[in-house]
């Protein structure tokens, strides 16, 4: 199993949202948040007070067999071909329990 966590302009939140349930995958977790030290792609949204610029953090469980078909629907969905479309992380879950009936790994997503 899997943990896809992708940091994308706010911008193309929606347009992930689609594309994913277009491909079986309707539900995930998404917050906003700020990021800071590469404020250079982001010229126009510097001012004095701050540097964060903000973004959507997305994160999705899944099977190993659907890691690389959500990677390619993010990045394309995510691409202005600019500077600060984002950056996607995988990792390794070990396991996953849900609460309500007590299903693991793979039944619980």
């Amino acid at each position: 199993m899997m943990k896809i966590e992708a940091i994308v302009r706010n911008s193309v939140l929606h347009e992930i949202q689609d594309n994913l349930a277009e491909i079986g995958i309707p539900t995930f977790s998404a917050y906003q948040v700020q990021i800071t030290g590469i404020h250079r792609a982001h010229v126009g949204l510097k001012n004095k007070t701050s540097d964060f610029i903000p973004k959507t953090k997305i994160e999705i469980l899944c099977a190993d067999k659907d890691e690389e078909k959500i990677l390619n629907t993010i990045q394309k969905a995510a691409s202005t071909g600019q500077k600060g479309d984002g950056v996607v992380f995988t990792f390794n879950v070990n396991k996953i329990i849900k609460i309500k009936d007590k299903q693991t790994d793979e039944d619980a997503l």
